[in-house]
């Protein structure tokens, strides 16, 4: 790395959530800015990561594969544009990022993380937040999100890291890894009387998935995706739930679809859908007193409480943060618990961990 003679320097001081590393606006924390500062030394409470790995979120690696007609290189060659010019992985569009793997290449004295020379982690706060600077984009996965890099990162005092586990596959780890807040929520919002919709089966949609199948049968859980369900990789245990085909994106189809197949209004929705304007039918599915959890950037809290105005639905509307309390920790062990679960959520053999 090109930046190796200063990784053994640090400057004194540094705020603890990254305000000092804002260039534009001043006075706004480091997800707003406009532009970041990814100078080195690094400060003496951050931390220096080698980075190998960007998982862009969803909403965001759909916007780019849709705005270059699924050319892969034009992708590469945007991300690596946006983060030259803000000096992180913002898309401008979606106004999300996604997540990190890197090695530790340099600690502060002052850094609260507990980590050695060499560890490989995986960042559990935003791209659109953490400094970032691109040597080269080597090779983007479309499908999965996953875009091999080498540059570097800077961790702040207040970043959440997590250890990347020796059990596990690289890639089915990250993937847990970026949607891991949803199952935590889900774990905190359902009760065993509930049943439960689950909008989207993505990464963070399956995950949700084995979070409420944590408290609640499976004949309770329905879920919703508008792209076919397949079902090979699937525990012969989940089968007994509903599931149903149809576009998140055109509220009244789809919910006369769930109507007509003898379906009322559920106690918690789960919102993972990486598309916009999939709120109303969120809304039109849960019962007058029941729950809405929106987990996903593509969400909009305008149109989210204005729908629900609108529809008389007395709901409680949840937007789903990132961090939960032992989230990481959580989504492992569904994926430990749940082999097969690895296969749905990264569809390759995860008999061996891969390195990146």
């Amino acid at each position: 790395m090109s930046t190796a003679v200063n990784i053994a320097l640090t400057r004194p001081g540094g705020n603890p959530w990254g305000a000092h590393r804002v260039v534009s606006p001043q006075g706004v924390l480091p997800q707003t800015a406009e532009v970041l500062d990814v100078s080195l030394p690094i400060f003496s409470n951050e931390l220096l990561l080698a980075v190998e790995c960007l998982l862009l979120d969803s909403a965001s690696m759909r916007q780019l594969n849709m705005a270059t007609q699924g050319d892969a290189r034009q992708v590469g060659k945007k991300i690596q544009k946006i983060v030259d010019e803000r000096g992180k992985m913002q898309n401008p569009v979606t106004g999300s990022g996604g997540m990190l793997l890197g090695r530790v290449l340099a600690i502060g004295k002052d850094s609260p993380h507990r980590l050695q020379i060499g560890d490989r982690v995986a960042t559990l706060v935003s791209l659109t937040l953490t400094p970032l600077a691109l040597q080269q984009v080597k090779k983007v996965d479309l499908h999965s999100g996953q875009v091999w890099v080498e540059g570097h990162a800077i961790i702040f005092a207040s970043g959440l890291l997590a250890p990347m586990p020796s059990d596990i596959a690289d890639d089915v780890a990250l993937a847990a890894f970026d949607v891991c807040g949803a199952p935590a929520w889900v774990k905190r919002l359902v009760t065993s009387q509930d049943r439960v919709l689950i909008l989207g089966r993505g990464r963070a949609g399956l995950l949700a998935m084995a979070a409420a199948l944590d408290v609640i049968a499976p004949n309770q859980l329905r879920t919703l995706d508008n792209h076919p369900l397949k079902t090979r990789d699937w525990p012969q245990a989940w089968r007994p739930m509903g599931h149903f085909t149809a576009d998140a994106t055109q509220p009244l189809p789809a919910w006369r679809q769930i109507t007509d197949a003898g379906e009322e209004p559920f106690d918690l929705v789960v919102n993972t859908c990486n598309s916009p304007e999939t709120e109303a039918l969120a809304l039109l599915s849960v019962k007058p007193g029941g729950k809405v959890l929106f987990f996903n950037m593509a969400t909009s809290f305008s149109r989210a409480v204005l729908t629900a105005e609108g529809l008389g639905k007395d709901a409680q509307l949840i937007m789903g943060n990132g961090f939960a309390r032992g989230h990481a920790e959580y989504a492992l062990n569904l994926l430990k618990r749940n082999p097969s679960l690895c296969r749905m959520i990264f569809p390759k053999d995860p008999s061996k961990p891969r390195r990146s």
